[in-house]
């Protein structure tokens, strides 16, 4: 489990920091949060939707995993299994995050922390971050900000009544029910094509149309998700037989629910 902890001057001068071998943080991880920026490198290779927070708000998502604890994009080795990593995943072992009293701080994961000298520092000797940390905090910095414009798009679907529930069934195979995923929405078609010219380009406008369609078209990689799954089964020797049932895990159907994110 990830350990985060605050980066300081104070006490981390002459500290060092072990990059990321891999993906190993986020070898389990059904989910990723996408950005708006970034939906059109990743709607042609994930099932993307949306998943709500605790205060209704809608997050954009992409899937990738169908259970169990296995994320299909990450190889047994823990390399990244597709031609773009999403932007939420290429900071570790850094992120930005809120402390106890709202303020944002720069933090690592505790693990990567280190007093080798063959890592590389955090910081040169006048305080000032080295280069790799102080550019995290840049690229973390801009993803915050179309996170917030991301979370105004799908605001603006919600407001418009184009999200629904979205129960997922993945096919398992003859005399196998099928497994059910709750918990993700998706874009009604339907009314959307109703919307009228003066909905469709307020939605442009906070950049909520393209998401929209994206999320439509993204659907198609469903049976990508399912051959992934089927590759990993077969490609895992501890797992038989080469179906999905060994990512699925056991039960009648089972069910993977995301409603208490």
């Amino acid at each position: 489990m990830t350990s985060w902890i605050a980066i300081s001057r104070k006490d981390h001068l002459h500290k060092r920091w072990q990059p990321s071998k891999g993906f190993e943080f986020v070898a389990d991880q059904q989910i990723v949060p996408i950005l708006l920026a970034e939906i059109a490198r990743i709607a042609p290779h994930h099932v993307t939707g949306f998943v709500q927070a605790e205060d209704g708000s809608y997050q954009y998502i992409a899937l990738v995993g169908v259970g169990g604890d296995r994320n299909l994009y990450v190889s047994n080795d823990h390399l990244w299994l597709g031609d773009y990593i999403p932007a939420s995943l290429r900071a570790y072992p850094f992120a930005v995050l809120n402390d106890t009293e709202g303020n944002k701080v720069f933090c690592v994961d505790q693990s990567h922390l280190t007093d080798d000298e063959s890592f590389p520092r955090l910081f040169q000797d006048d305080g000032t971050l080295e280069k790799t940390p102080a550019d995290t905090v840049n690229f973390i910095t801009q993803c915050e900000d179309n996170r917030q414009q991301t979370l105004k798009a799908c605001a603006a679907l919600d407001e418009a009544g184009l999200i629904e529930p979205w129960m997922i069934e993945i096919p398992r195979g003859e005399d196998q029910p099928p497994l059910t995923i709750n918990g993700v929405h998706r874009v009604n078609e339907s009314k959307l094509n109703e919307l009228d010219a003066q909905q469709l380009i307020a939605l442009r406008n906070v950049g909520a149309l393209p998401l929209a369609y994206a999320q439509l078209f993204s659907t198609a990689q469903m049976d990508q998700l399912i051959k992934r799954a089927n590759f990993h089964s077969n490609a895992d020797p501890k797992k038989a037989p080469a179906e999905l049932d060994g990512l699925f895990g056991e039960g009648d159907g089972g069910t993977l629910n995301f409603d208490s994110l």
